[in-house]
């Protein structure tokens, strides 16, 4: 099981660091979404039919909660803090507007268990992104 683990993991870094090498900031980097729905779904442990409901919902829960996130990384963009603290705060509270209208719909799909399993992972995706980024220099 461990060395499953670790040699997905050291194929996931190899991948990452040729695809962020090439990365646009401007657009989500298709091979690193791919990248993250497989690490994902591989921790959820989803039947097909599952997978097949399920990888279209979370497609465009990932790419709202996305706009929402670059939304808020591009209000310090703007001088008036005021602007920024309002805008921020109505942003964060639409993200959690997000998570709790998906949470639903996923659980129609999916287990609480595999769910709960889906936001520990995006977690460690993103820890181990930006590990790999740190140690790239990227």
């Amino acid at each position: 099981m461990f060395k499953k683990i670790a040699t997905g993991t050291l194929l996931l870094l190899t991948l990452l660091c040729t695809t962020i090498q090439a990365q646009d900031r401007a657009t989500p980097d298709p091979k690193i979404r791919a990248l993250k729905v497989e690490f994902v779904t591989g921790r959820m442990s989803l039947t097909q039919q599952q997978t097949q409901r399920f990888l279209p919902l979370y497609h465009r829960y990932s790419d709202e909660l996305l706009f929402v996130k670059r939304k808020i990384k591009n209000l310090k963009n703007n001088a008036s803090s005021q602007y920024q603290v309002e805008e921020r705060q109505n942003l964060e509270e639409k993200m959690v507007e997000i998570k709790g209208r998906y949470k639903d719909d996923f659980l129609k799909i999916i287990t609480a268990q595999q769910l709960a399993a889906m936001y520990q992972a995006e977690g460690e995706f993103k820890n181990v992104l930006l590990e790999h980024l740190k140690k790239t220099g990227k």
